[in-house]
């Protein structure tokens, strides 16, 4: 029997086709449990801002960060769906950085296909609103809008809602991306960033394995090729005319990989890297036996549907079909472009109007605010936790970790959390395993006797872990009960 050669990204990932769909989430409009939402350290919770609304006329807020809530008039019903009138209260808070994942307690991993994924997050709050103490909720004819500040203007961050009831993540599509402080050229959509908007997507009929060909498993980008996310285990086999194969390769560590459309129809280009080299594979998609049948039904519905589409393009145009697609771009791209300018002036003149009328103490204290000028754009329908994030996998080393404190006592650390430098997410340890990243510096930090306690950056890179080795005591700084609170942990790790 002949072995296929399967190669791999970062030793011993699994890879499959990741597929990203909207949740059939809980309706916002019901009281949320979060009892799954546990701050590590009550002390250290994430603070809330508060606000009052004449529910009647709304209003709009600016947080210190710079975030900006647009409250429409009458945008809360009470329980039973009327329309709320008077006073209510907002609460709101954001997070920002790793630290501020990690004290608030809200779970960072996204479940898809099978796999669990790793957020990063560009900015993710969270919103509540209250009429005499009790929960008031989202109308659905009038919604609030937040304009969230940002640092990240990366088209592949999707807008998530946490579903406290079902405990899951819900992807709820995509925020506008605008540059407040720049003209109508920044405004930044992800639809014009994507090759498909405006065209009709032929689905690539699947294939079976094929030959002695070596085969290719890696995660697909969601956003990047939609004619293939239909697919469960798809696999890419390399074409039979790709002539540069190196069996040594399948025995590299390869720390990263990019796939890209081929030269020829039907065909892909995977690009392996790592410090040392690059190479470059042609490939195909293709299934296994057992995967085949699924795929072909799934692939005569998008057919279908396909024919359907094309059939409904040429019935409304009277010119040929080249100049029909020409047109409805040209004029779908204005539309949006008038719709999110619009959407730009009005976000500009309400911070304008705040800085004019109100919060002026806020402003006198947080003078950075003004220069916020990204920010990310979305309407909720919910009261609770949005957050804008991209799901990534993580195929970190992991090693038993035993720890001691500065005076070199035996500690437990519960809570234990990954930071890794320069990515702005965090990943949970389970069972005092660390997990070692091989592509960024690493920390980590947890909990010790409801006090943070935490090995920074530095001291993390003092500690030479070879390859191989499975178990290391690692010093743990814990800090006092003076400094165990949000605002001293949140500056100790951003210095």
């Amino acid at each position: 029997m002949k072995v296929r050669n399967i190669l791999s990204v970062t030793a011993v990932v699994i890879f499959c086709l990741l597929l990203l769909y909207k949740c059939n989430c809980r309706s916002p409009k019901t009281e949320t449990s979060t009892s799954f939402i546990n701050p590590p350290i009550k002390s250290a919770d994430v603070p809330f801002q508060d606000y009052n609304i004449d529910a009647s006329r709304g209003d709009t807020l600016l947080y210190p960060s710079g975030s900006i809530l647009l409250f429409p008039p009458n945008a809360f019903v009470d329980k039973a769906g009327n329309v709320v009138n008077g006073n209510v209260q907002v609460k709101y808070r954001e997070f920002s950085t790793p630290i501020d994942f990690f004290l608030s307690g809200i779970p960072m991993q996204y479940d898809s296909a099978g796999i669990s994924y790793t957020f990063e997050s560009s900015g993710m709050c969270d919103v509540r609103a209250f009429k005499d103490g009790v929960p008031v909720f989202v109308n659905p004819k009038n919604k609030p809008e937040i304009n969230l500040v940002t640092d990240n203007d990366n088209v592949a961050q999707n807008l998530y809602y946490l579903d406290t009831t079902n405990q899951k993540w819900c992807n709820k599509g995509k925020s506008n991306i605008m540059d407040l402080g720049k003209s109508k050229t920044t405004v930044i959509s992800p639809d014009l960033f994507d090759n498909n908007v405006g065209e009709i997507i032929k689905p690539v009929k699947p294939s079976k394995v094929e030959g002695d060909m070596p085969i290719i498993k890696v995660v697909i980008d969601p956003l990047s090729f939609k004619e293939l996310m239909a697919y469960d285990n798809l696999k890419f086999q390399l074409d039979k005319k790709e002539n540069h194969f190196n069996p040594a390769d399948a025995k590299v560590e390869w720390s990263d990989f990019k796939l890209s459309k081929g030269d020829r129809s039907g065909l892909y280009k995977i690009n392996f890297i790592n410090k040392n080299k690059s190479v470059v594979y042609n490939a195909r998609p293709v299934l296994e036996e057992k995967d085949y049948d699924k795929a072909i039904k799934v692939f005569d519905n998008q057919m279908a549907v396909y024919k359907s589409d094309i059939a409904k393009a040429k019935s409304r145009a009277k010119i040929n079909k080249e100049q029909h697609v020409k047109d409805s771009i040209n004029d779908a791209e204005i539309e949006r472009d008038n719709v999110k300018i619009a959407r730009v002036n009005k976000i500009t003149e309400a911070k304008n109007k705040i800085m004019d009328e109100k919060n002026k103490s806020i402003i006198k204290h947080n003078n950075d605010i003004i220069s916020k000028q990204l920010v990310r754009n979305f309407e909720i329908d919910g009261f609770g936790i949005w957050n804008c994030d991209h799901p990534e996998y993580q195929n970190p080393i992991g090693i038993y970790a035993t720890f001691k404190n500065t005076n070199g006592d035996f500690i437990s650390l519960t809570g234990i959390t990954m930071f890794y430098e320069g990515f702005n997410g965090i990943l949970s340890v389970k069972n005092n395993t660390i997990l070692v990243s091989r592509k960024f510096r690493n920390m980590f930090v947890g909990v010790v006797d409801q006090h943070f306690g935490y090995v920074n950056y530095e001291e993390f890179a003092k500690i030479k872990i070879s390859a191989g080795q499975e178990k290391q005591t690692f010093t743990v700084t814990v800090v006092s009960d003076k400094d165990n609170n949000y605002d001293y942990i949140k500056r100790l790790v951003a210095n």
